[in-house]
């Protein structure tokens, strides 16, 4: 099976939707006078956005870079985007004409069913190994990740947490990582390849599919660490709203 990667078309639409989220958000910070590292925050977000699309770009070129890209979307861009935000304007979107689309973006319910559904359906075998073989159909894959991410970090941070109480966002932190936490596992330790598009292929520098496998298990343990962290944060830390953030 021969790499296939993103027509003109695809790319555009990536570069398209980090400018438009750029400008809206540059308008904003620019009249609301937000801190000047929210902004570096931010920026560094969309940087790490299309970096991570260059690597869904070729899904057939490693298991592990497929898997650090969608990590990066969901656990590394969706963190620092959110925290582009100061605390004072995460918690209107809880307010006014924002409970519209707040009343579901931001349902620790609606959540949770969409952040599990997602982790588990794009990582079984059927679904994986579409988007491996179509590489086109890995760009949608990563903005869903990436809208699962921010869905879910956002219930982790103060002010767009809909969870009052920081021991059960603790709690339910911790039920959202669990199920990447044991695929991670079943790839570091399963004893054969899961997707078969990689059975046929050398994977970059020159690792065995298996070992591939094994490396892109890793990865997803490591890039679930910081969710788990900041579960286990609100979990044993008392303290009110905000107390985190400056």
């Amino acid at each position: 099976m021969t790499g296939q990667t993103w027509p003109l078309a695809a790319w555009g639409g990536w570069f398209a939707v980090v400018a438009v989220a750029a400008a809206a958000y540059a308008l904003s910070a620019w009249r609301r006078r937000w801190a000047p590292w929210r902004w570096a925050v931010f920026a560094s977000g969309c940087v790490f956005t299309l970096l991570a699309a260059w690597g869904l770009n070729n899904p057939l070129a490693s298991m592990t870079g497929y898997t650090v890209a969608l990590m990066a979307l969901g656990q590394v861009v969706s963190p620092l985007l959110l925290l582009g935000f100061p605390l004072s304007a995460r918690t209107a979107w809880h307010q006014g004409r924002n409970r519209v689309w707040a009343a579901w973006l931001l349902d620790p319910w609606v959540t949770f069913a969409v952040f599990v559904l997602l982790t588990l359906g794009a990582n079984l075998p059927g679904v994986f190994n579409t988007a491996l073989a179509d590489a086109l159909f890995s760009a949608p894959i990563g903005l869903l990740v990436m809208l699962a991410g921010l869905m879910a970090w956002a219930q982790l941070l103060d002010g767009s947490r809909a969870i009052n109480r920081r021991w059960v966002a603790g709690i339910y932190g911790w039920a959202l990582g669990l199920p990447m936490m044991v695929i991670a596992a079943v790839w570091v330790w399963s004893g054969h390849v899961l997707y078969t598009p990689y059975l046929d292929v050398l994977c970059i520098w020159n690792l065995s599919p298996l070992d591939d496998q094994h490396y892109a298990g890793l990865v997803m343990l490591v890039a679930g660490l910081p969710l788990q962290l900041r579960s286990a944060w609100l979990l044993i830390m008392p303290g009110g709203e905000g107390q985190d953030e400056s």
